[in-house]
């Protein structure tokens, strides 16, 4: 039904400003919006409307036909006495604090006004045609303070929009008691579409069940609104069988009468009575838009946080007999986030889905359950699941898996309220995006999350592309044994790309690495960065994708102070399965911060878990920037690299033994000494490993400043632990500055 805004701005103009008036500043500018001049308007629409103001004993049942073009100002409240009355085209009905009640109107392209904030209406429905776009709660009885529970009078709006195929409009603070369990939850029907102006905010309290019940529905917009929650929870009550009646029975009750269902026996799709906790809950509803909505708490503490905010949950399709519980199902589709804002919320959005659109997400307060004082984490016996922004899965569901997933223009703000201690058993955590449990078909560009839990789980996904992700954790909370990861890979990935990534964590000191290696296959790591503060790894780790064509290029571990002490320690590791059948896996890797490795080197440097012997078509490099080791692994087959350098000041005496050596197991491959500063004159300096072989490594080095290098073939090959000297032919006279470069190598099989 669209809306003639011309008609309406003139009509406004030569009634005197009495059409959609309102009482305040903010309501004046909300005017504005409505009322725009189309000057494409044809001249029939311009035709200027007589008022006539209604007598208090007007027969209604008589209009005058004369009246069509005309506004109806109602200045008394009219008793219908239950008659259906039509009335003349082009009317517009003007209540200047007046009534009907007791009947129903038949309009024909009419346009509903008032200047008031009273009720327009009580007991009429209305049937025909109508020039509104929008329709006002307080016509139909709402306070709209805030504080008045206005829930009839809402569910009223909605009845009467929905006949009308008109919008709901909210422009103030309006309050809904749906606290009471299994009884009051607002079913949406078909077409809904509910839009706030002037900041108003719709305020729920609902505990046990929803606030609000999308069930098998279609065509919903909800915009530019805030839900406003106000409540508080029992950490050590999650839920009981009254509760799980009640919520099933009202549930029920609505898809038998609505939606065409009938139960032999049987109830709705069950998945768990935490489900009835959420404040929206979306059964199986298709082409939902949510713009502009803030969902926030009232609350300053972790028990008075929304326990969930929006439940996607799978139910049985319509108009069906259910006798079983493998009738035919369905789940949401199409369904739109834009610009959501949560705030205030243990879980955010979670549940099964096809096709969804999350673009321009906000997270700011978050938490898991506990009590006011932060006790009982997680709930009595961990009723509440593990908390997330965003957290999609099958949720066991036999028939569907979630697909066609897009999440664009995300930031987790990440702002904790609550106790600093976690849950004290293995039962998951707080991460920002779980996306788990098959998922095809998905999107997530721009996205960063600031939650001291971690980015997410991801795992069971096929054709996926992650793009410019950033994250800052603090996995020191957990304890290390649990292996709580910042992001960790639960299940395997196919056709997986992630691209601009960058994982950071600030914890002191940690003693497992942000990032979990994974399993899977055809899946690419590109820029790709982790970044952690003192690592004191206990394990292997961050990059390793296990299965066959794979490939991680252009990324990097960098490690502010390496502690560890863990002997052949991995930053590339893949299981067993891969290492005997893993098939064209490429790596390339650069490494900040590695520990020292004067003492032990093949003990400390790092190592590469590829392919084994009888594996083939696999290659792996590291660049170990710290140290200026390379390694170089193909198959099985490893090849290390290692410059090494140092700076002497000559001093007096004819002989120097530098500080570094050619470690066992190394192979001293080429030399390179840089004469920095000229020496004595008459000076003449040589390299060698022991006094009875002054000569063998360098013969006589540059006595002016220069370069003498020289690579050392099969049969002058330097081995074993060798010291290596300066030896001069005459004291060194404090004159003179040299630059010895050694390279190694070294060749193992794994």
């Amino acid at each position: 039904m669209k809306f003639s805004q011309n008609r309406f701005l003139l009509t406004y103009i030569f009634t005197c400003g009495i059409l959609f008036q309102v009482s305040c500043a903010k309501d004046a500018d909300l005017l504005s919006e409505y009322v725009i001049n189309d000057v494409g308007e044809t001249s029939e629409n311009q035709i200027l409307k007589d008022t006539i103001k209604l007598p208090a004993d007007f027969d209604w049942s008589t209009i005058p036909d004369e009246y069509s073009n005309s506004v109806l100002e109602i200045n008394d409240s009219f008793n219908l006495h239950n008659q259906h009355i039509v009335l003349p085209s082009n009317v517009t009905l003007f209540f200047n604090e007046g009534q009907l009640e007791n009947g129903s109107i038949e309009g024909d392209n009419t346009l509903i006004s008032t200047d008031s904030r009273e009720p327009i209406v009580e007991e009429v429905t209305f049937t025909g045609t109508y020039e509104n776009e929008y329709v006002m709660p307080y016509w139909y009885g709402a306070k709209m303070d805030g504080v008045t529970d206005d829930r009839a009078a809402f569910i009223e709006t909605l009845a009467y929009a929905d006949s009308l195929g008109l919008k709901v409009l909210v422009d103030k603070d309006i309050f809904l008691d749906v606290e009471e369990t299994g009884k009051k939850s607002i079913f949406l029907e078909d077409n809904t579409w509910i839009e706030g102006a002037n900041d108003a905010r719709i305020i729920v309290n609902n505990l046990l069940s929803p606030a609000f019940i999308i069930a098998l529905a279609e065509n919903i917009s909800i915009k530019n609104i805030t839900i406003f929650y106000d409540q508080s929870y029992d950490a050590n009550f999650g839920y009981d069988n009254q509760m799980s009646i009640a919520n099933t029975t009202q549930l029920k009750n609505y898809l038998v009468e609505n939606r065409g269902l009938v139960f032999n026996n049987q109830n709705p799709v069950w998945k768990g009575q935490v489900s009835f906790r959420y404040t929206i809950l979306l059964e199986a509803a298709r082409n939902v838009l949510f713009e502009n909505v803030k969902m926030v708490s009232k609350g300053t503490t972790a028990n008075t946080f929304m326990v969930g905010a929006i439940k996607l949950k799978e139910e049985y399709s319509a108009n069906q007999i259910i006798s079983n519980n493998s009738a035919p199902t369905s789940i949401c589709n199409h369904i739109i986030f834009k610009n959501l804002e949560i705030d205030g919320a243990i879980m955010g959005i979670q549940g099964i889905v096809d096709n969804l659109t999350i673009d321009g997400l906000r997270g700011y307060r978050y938490s898991d359950v506990q009590t006011i004082n932060g006790g009982m984490v997680g709930g009595l016996d961990y009723w509440m699941p593990p908390p997330h922004l965003i957290y999609l899965n099958s949720g066991n569901s036999e028939n569907y898996i979630c697909k066609n997933i897009t999440i664009l223009n995300t930031i987790d703000y990440g702002n904790y309220v609550g106790t600093s201690n976690v849950r004290e058993e293995i039962s998951g955590y707080s991460n920002s995006l779980k996306l788990v449990d098959f998922i095809e078909n998905v999107v997530v560009d721009n996205y960063a999350s600031y939650r001291r839990d971690g980015l997410g789980d991801w795992g069971g996904i096929t054709n996926g592309v992650f793009s410019n992700i950033y994250a800052e954790s603090k996995i020191d909370i957990f304890n290390p044994n649990f292996k709580f990861n910042s992001l960790r890979f639960l299940g395997p990935l196919n056709n997986i790309s992630i691209n601009n990534m960058t994982i950071k964590d600030n914890s002191e000191s940690i003693e497992i690495y942000p990032m979990d290696y994974a399993l899977g296959d055809n899946v690419s790591m590109d820029n790709v960065n982790v970044e952690v503060n003192i690592l004191n790894n206990t394990g292997a780790g961050p990059f390793g994708i296990s299965g066959s064509n794979n490939k991680i290029t252009n990324s990097s571990l960098s490690i502010e102070e390496h502690i560890s002490t863990l002997e052949y320690s991995p930053i590339i590791y893949q299981n067993e399965t891969a290492l005997k059948t893993g098939d064209n896996n490429f790596y390339d890797i650069q490494v900040n911060g590695w520990r020292l490795l004067d003492i032990n080197p093949i003990e400390r440097c790092i190592r590469i878990i590829l392919a084994n012997s009888d594996n083939s078509n696999n290659y792996a490099k590291v660049t170990d920037n710290s140290n200026n080791y390379i390694i170089e692994q193909t198959n099985s087959l490893r090849k290390d690299f290692w410059s090494r350098d140092e700076t002497v000041t000559l001093g007096s005496g004819n002989s120097i033994k530098l500080n570094m050596t050619i470690p066992n197991g190394y192979v001293l491959d080429k030399l390179i000494v840089h004469t920095l500063e000229d020496l004595s004159e008459g000076t003449k300096i040589s390299l060698g490993t022991k006094n009875s072989e002054k000569q063998n490594l360098i013969s006589t080095i540059s006595e002016k400043v220069g370069v003498v290098s020289k690579d050392l073939d099969d049969a002058n090959l330097i081995e074993g632990i060798s010291n290596i000297y300066l030896f001069a032919n005459q004291d060194f006279n404090n004159t003179g500055k040299i630059q010895v470069t050694i390279n190694l190598v070294r060749s193992a099989e794994y």
